[in-house]
């Protein structure tokens, strides 16, 4: 069969990329190494239990919002059912701080200003930024010529703030350290001294304004609606294909070749896959040397560690939240270690328990809890190198770890309760999403590596495009949607759709 575009990966961005072109008329086929859709963004089960395997919560998805219009453009929506989260907490050493989410981003800064009411006039001062940037974002988006024109005047606060660190900006309005920890709590990986604040801006102007949500069934009923549009559009899949070559002559792509030595012709190649592989491995010689320098310069993001519980307690008397983020109290510090191979002895974590918000997930009485935790890719020697025992040793070694300081700090007897216990390394990342280093992010979002500094949707290869989190705008589930809805709309100009 002919195909009008090949998208190889089937992640958030490459199904949305598709999903969006079949609609359009267009004939796709989405490659996928692996033996199931979605990337990191997958549900796995373990009897009856249902755990996410990343990702905990996505925002845009109330009806307006930017993650919702893409779900309609995509057939996507009518396939899922999002649950608000009404509530989050996050505890810091000194302090803790409870989140009233269902309000939106209003109703959190309503409870930041009230636990740091000498902070209320730097607060105000500060959303007001984030929402005249938000505006800029906006205006971007729908670029004319006379915004060209007239850029400077424009997109002032793009231009000022394009290589600022959220701590240089956390440090120019407010005094209180307390506020500052609170204000940099974000889906990254990245301390505030090294994470760009127009990253900040945008997740929150356009993707946490209206509040935060869950997907009914898991996170893994994101990708499977989107599959469902995708096929109901006509397009197809193809699991266990991994492409070994992107062929080019001339200038412009003329297919794929798969390792099993199958040829797919086509004018148009979406690589949704990690940007080092695109553009490098599986490109001829000529260009991938030309490349080479410019995408190993790029710096990725931090793994994690992650640990799966399955419990059998009632969690009602405790009155948690769905998330809560246990802070080290000293992001920095604890980065530092991170980037010299070294895991803290006291870490941060990030708790999630899905079956507070959907009761599906495990069994009555029981409950499934995910811990997560940033993690080097090269720690104790690559978690053991090659020796398989030492492997499963230092594996073990940081479940106990997590688990104990979730006990200590958190959720007292809580290994007492404990059925079930699994964990995924860097390792595991990397082996089962093809993301090189386990990097949990795709790019890390510093100040270089945001907006124009991230690589362009569209190369320089004629008919080639990328998707997914390596590419614009940015990383997370919405950002990965949306960065598929750019390369959508371009390949629909390009091709008269």
């Amino acid at each position: 069969m002919n195909y009008d575009v090949i998208i190889i990966g089937g992640g958030i961005g490459g199904l949305t990329t598709g999903a969006l072109l079949v609609r359009r008329g267009l004939r796709v086929l989405i490659l996928e190494r692996g033996s199931r859709i979605g990337g990191y963004v997958t549900s796995f089960k373990r009897g009856a239990l249902t755990f996410d395997a990343t990702g905990a919560f996505l925002g845009g998805c109330e009806e307006g919002g930017e993650f919702y219009k893409i779900l309609v453009q995509t057939g996507a929506q009518r396939h899922l059912r999002f649950l608000r989260i009404e509530t989050a907490r996050n505890i810091y050493p000194d302090f803790s701080l409870e989140l009233h989410l269902r309000g939106g981003f209003e109703e959190y800064i309503k409870g930041v200003r009230e636990l740091f009411p000498q902070e209320r006039k730097a607060l105000r001062d500060y959303f007001d930024l984030i929402g005249k940037i938000g505006g800029e974002i906006n205006r971007f988006t729908g670029l004319t010529w006379w915004h060209k024109v007239l850029f400077p005047f424009y997109f002032r606060h793009l231009i000022l703030y394009q290589r600022a660190s959220l701590g240089r900006v956390l440090d120019s309005y407010f005094q209180n350290e307390g506020i500052k920890q609170v204000l940099a709590t974000l889906p990254s990986h990245l301390p505030p001294s090294h994470l760009s604040f127009l990253f900040t801006a945008t997740l929150i102007s356009k993707v946490l304004t209206q509040g935060v949500w869950y997907p009914q069934g898991g996170m893994g009923a994101i990708p499977q609606a989107l599959e469902a549009a995708f096929s109901e559009g006509g397009g197809e899949v193809q699991l266990n294909t991994e492409v070994e070559r992107i062929e080019v002559e001339g200038g412009r792509v003329k297919g794929v070749l798969t390792r099993r030595g199958d040829f797919f012709p086509a004018r148009t190649v979406v690589a949704a896959i990690n940007i080092r592989r695109a553009l490098s491995d599986l490109l001829p010689e000529e260009y991938d040397s030309k490349l080479y320098d410019w995408v190993h310069a790029l710096e990725y993001s931090l793994s994690s560690f992650l640990v799966y519980l399955g419990v059998e307690v009632d969690l009602a008397p405790l009155a948690l939240p769905y998330l809560t983020y246990l802070s080290s109290g000293n992001t920095e510090m604890e980065y530092e270690q991170l980037r010299r191979g070294e895991m803290p002895d006291d870490p941060t974590v990030i708790i999630t328990i899905p079956t507070l918000l959907d009761s599906s997930l495990a069994p009555r009485g029981h409950h499934v809890l995910r811990l997560i935790t940033p993690a080097p890719y090269g720690f104790r020697n690559g978690w053991g190198g090659n020796d398989r025992s030492l492997y499963l040793e230092i594996k073990d070694e940081m479940t106990q770890r997590l688990i104990r300081t979730v006990e200590a700090r958190y959720i007292s007897g809580l290994s007492a309760h404990i059925k079930f216990v699994e964990a995924a390394t860097p390792l595991t990342l990397e082996r089962y999403t093809g993301n090189e280093r386990g990097a949990t992010y795709g790019l890390a979002p510093t100040p270089r590596q945001f907006g124009r500094g991230r690589p362009a949707n569209k190369t320089p290869i004629k008919g080639l495009y990328l998707a997914g989190h390596y590419t614009r705008p940015s990383h997370g589930i919405v950002g990965t949607a949306i960065s598929g809805s750019f390369v959508a709309e371009m390949i629909s100009r390009e091709q008269g759709r």
